[in-house]
């Protein structure tokens, strides 16, 4: 085993290094699930992924996979060729780049049932007092309600979560007789058409 594990020798330096390897080793698992997502993306195909991300949204290996969100506006952005102060995109580029970025980029299904019902919080994991989602639907723009050709309408979002304690509470049940993650769930009902 690796000297930062044994505890009773604590070491802050050796475990920040096991930190950082599992961080790297999480981002590069996100990299390659993001180049296939990429791929069905570029093909014309919706896609779904979802799972045990062990990570929350804001996470970095969270937003490999999700792609990243467009500038508001690109045209206020030096150009990547500029040659003064004044080269920027012009208001056609930032309209392309912005469709770039959007056709390659997934959307909570979480943040979109969160915004639609006004609701503010949903957990899947519950540890040391901090609650979170790292357990993830993320849908391609083929399902979000802004896009006048979405395949499917997606008309609530669940999460089973009565389960999980982060065992601080001294009467919490042991956490090991249940799952650790609640189960989430979207339901989509395809449009006919």
């Amino acid at each position: 085993f690796a000297p930062e594990e044994d505890l009773t020798r604590y070491d802050p330096v050796g475990r920040a290094l096991g930190a950082m390897r599992a961080a790297v080793r999480r981002m590069a698992e996100a990299w390659v699930l993001r180049r296939e997502i990429v791929a069905e993306l570029a093909a014309g195909h919706p896609v779904v992924a979802l799972g045990d991300f062990n990570d929350g949204e804001h996470a970095v290996s969270s937003e490999i996979i999700s792609g990243e969100v467009p500038f508001k506006n690109y045209s206020w952005m030096l150009r990547h060729d500029a040659e003064s102060y004044t080269d920027r995109y012009s208001v056609e580029e930032h309209i392309a780049i912005t469709a770039a970025v959007d056709r390659s980029r997934l959307h909570s299904a979480e943040k979109l049932f969160v915004q639609k019902s006004m609701r503010d919080m949903v957990y899947t994991s519950a540890f040391g007092g901090v609650y979170e989602s790292i357990d993830q639907i993320l849908l391609s723009r083929h399902f979000h309600p802004d896009n006048p050709d979405r395949l499917a309408e997606m008309e609530y979002f669940s999460v089973l979560n009565d389960h999980i304690t982060d065992g601080a509470h001294p009467e919490a049940p042991y956490n090991k007789l249940a799952s650790d993650h609640g189960q989430i769930k979207a339901h989509l009902r395809l449009r006919k058409g």
